[in-house]
């Protein structure tokens, strides 16, 4: 899981003057790590919603402050990144799935 980590804390830490704007954030896809990525989104205005998936064929639910994916899974960052999970519920006629979404870098 670091080494999913620290690429997107080094994207983080080199960007430019002119990229100030984009956001950089890793996802963190449980049980199925497969599925984790870097996302580097070019304006944050695109962010704006993202995190409110309440469909009947898409739900995240917020996981409470005290579940902490880096303090599980003993991880220390190197910067000041925050850090939120959710319990991700996808249904619909031909795939059902549950399991828990992490977000770890640029969320304001």
């Amino acid at each position: 899981m670091r080494k999913l980590i620290e690429p997107g804390e080094h994207l983080i830490n080199i960007k430019k003057q002119e990229q100030s704007d984009y956001c950089i954030y890793v996802i963190i896809s449980l049980p199925h790590l497969f599925d984790s990525q870097i996302v580097v989104i070019p304006d944050k205005s695109w962010f704006d919603g993202f995190f409110k998936r309440n469909s009947t064929e898409q739900k995240w639910i917020p996981l409470g402050s005290e579940r902490n994916l880096i303090k599980e899974w003993n991880i220390v960052l190197s910067s000041d990144l925050k850090v939120r999970g959710f319990k991700e519920i996808i249904s619909d006629d031909c795939f059902n799935h549950e399991g828990e979404i992490w977000f770890i870098g640029e969320l304001d």
